[in-house]
């Protein structure tokens, strides 16, 4: 486990998608959780603006 060290808006922010999330799939959602989505999202955005092609 790591620890993950960010500042009191962007928390705010995290824990407002998180919020949602929960809100949408009906049940508790693990903080690892919201971070995998956030991290497949921006590399799908990746993909679809071809700044990851070939990588």
């Amino acid at each position: 486990m790591k620890t993950l060290t960010i500042d009191d808006q962007t928390y705010r922010r995290f824990e407002s998608i998180m919020k949602d999330m929960m809100h949408e799939k009906k049940r508790d959602i693990d903080p690892s959780d919201v971070l995998n989505v956030l991290i497949n999202a921006y590399q799908d955005s990746l993909t679809f603006s071809g700044e990851n092609a070939g990588g």
